[in-house]
């Protein structure tokens, strides 16, 4: 079943115990490298076939991406495949607006948000 959390959700969740959530940004490289979620791990949407097992299923895992489509589709098929997650609504571009101390900034262009 489809799961979301809201970025209200997310930030109770982030700042009340961050430790019980696995982040795992679905991004490239490059874009995790400009703007983060604190303590979130990059695993991109072409590596995670490969890399499900550097996924800890035992804490909350939620899926994250710029605006919320990559992660969305990630969620499904792994829905699909019988694993737990969740999908943060609007990304990182909604979060970094409503959970500044969520964030972690490197390099950001400018135009990232266009």
């Amino acid at each position: 079943m489809y799961k979301e959390l809201s970025i209200e959700e997310f930030k109770t969740k982030f700042l009340e115990k961050a430790d019980n959530l696995e982040i795992i940004d679905v991004r490239q490289p490059e874009e995790f490298n400009q703007i983060r979620i604190k303590g979130s791990k990059l695993i991109s949407m072409e590596d995670l076939g490969t890399s499900l097992n550097q996924i800890d299923w035992n804490k909350e895992v939620v899926f994250v991406c710029r605006t919320g489509s990559r992660s969305w589709y990630v969620t499904q098929i792994l829905n699909q495949n019988g694993y737990e997650w969740k999908n943060l609504a609007g990304g990182i571009n909604i979060l970094r607006i409503n959970c500044k101390e969520c964030i972690e900034q490197g390099n950001l262009s400018q135009d990232y948000f266009n």
